[in-house]
C-alpha cells in the first residue's frame, strides 16, 4: 500500500469513528432522566410552594396594594360636593410614580418565564400584546386548553375557585398524595407561579398606559380632562384580572 493510500484509509477510518461518536452523543442526549423518588418530588413541592407564596406576597404588597389604594381614594372623591379635579391628578401621579412602576416588574425567581425560556425577548417596555403572548405561551406550555381563557381557568382551579371540584384534590397534604399526584401538582404550581408573572406584567402595562394617557390629556381643557381622568382610573381599578387569588 502506498503512503497516499494509507493516508486516505486513515482519514476514512477517522471519519467513520467520529460519526459513531457523534451518533452516541445524540443517543446519550435523548436518554430520558431517571424518575424522581417520592422524597425528591416532595422536596420540589415544598420549594415550589415557597416560591409561589413569596411571589404572591410580593404582588400583593408591591402591586395590588397600589391598585386598592387608587380605588379606595377614587371612590372617596365620588362623595365630594365639587369636582375633585386636582385630587384625580394627584391620585394618578401617585399610582404611576417611577417607584411604583419599578415595583411592578416581574421579580427574579427560579421558575419565571424568562428562566424557562418561554420568551427570550421578555421585557417591560413592551405593549399589551406582549402580555397576551406571555399568557398564551404559559398556557401552551402547561395546559392543553390553549390561550388566555384556558390559562385563567387553570389558575382559578388551582387556587380553589374553579368549577372543577376534582381540582380540590390537588390541595391535599403532600404526605397523603401518590407519587404521580405530587408530580402533577408540581407542574400546576409552576403554572400558577407563572400566572403571577402575567399579573405583574399586566399591572405594569396598565399603570404605564395610565401614565401616558395622563400626559396626553394635558392638551384638553379641565371639563373634558376631568371626565377623561375618571375614565382612565376606572379602567385600571375595574380590571378584575389584576386581583390576586
Amino acid at each position: 500500500m502506498t503512503l497516499a493510500h494509507a493516508s486516505v484509509s486513515r482519514n476514512r477510518s477517522s471519519t467513520h469513528l467520529w460519526s459513531k461518536a457523534e451518533l452516541m452523543d445524540r443517543e446519550r442526549v435523548n436518554i430520558p432522566p431517571l424518575p424522581k423518588t417520592k422524597d425528591q418530588l416532595k422536596e420540589k413541592n415544598r420549594k415550589l410552594r415557597k416560591e409561589l407564596d413569596t411571589l404572591r406576597r410580593q404582588y400583593k404588597d408591591n402591586v395590588y396594594s397600589v391598585i386598592e389604594r387608587l380605588k379606595g381614594e377614587y371612590d372617596e372623591t365620588k362623595h365630594d360636593l365639587t369636582p375633585s379635579y386636582e385630587k384625580l391628578k394627584h391620585l394618578i401621579k401617585e399610582a404611576t410614580s417611577e417607584e411604583v412602576l419599578e415595583g411592578c416588574r416581574v421579580p427574579e425567581h427560579k421558575h419565571s418565564v424568562q428562566n424557562k425560556g418561554i420568551d427570550r425577548s421578555f421585557n417591560h417596555n413592551s405593549t399589551s400584546c406582549m402580555e397576551v403572548h406571555l399568557r398564551d405561551a404559559v398556557a401552551a406550555r402547561y395546559d392543553q386548553r390553549k390561550g388566555t381563557a384556558g390559562l385563567l381557568q387553570s389558575c382559578r382551579e388551582f387556587s380553589g375557585r374553579g368549577d372543577n371540584h376534582a381540582v380540590q384534590q390537588r390541595r391535599r397534604e403532600v404526605t397523603d398524595m401518590h407519587k404521580a399526584e405530587i408530580a402533577d401538582e408540581n407542574e400546576e404550581l409552576k403554572h400558577h407561579i407563572q400566572c403571577y408573572d402575567s399579573k405583574f406584567l399586566r399591572a405594569h402595562n396598565r399603570l404605564s398606559k395610565l401614565q401616558q394617557e395622563y400626559a396626553a390629556s394635558k392638551q384638553y381643557l379641565p371639563p373634558k380632562r376631568y371626565r377623561l381622568l375618571k375614565e382612565m382610573i376606572e379602567t385600571v381599578v375595574e380590571d378584575s384580572k389584576l386581583k390576586p387569588d
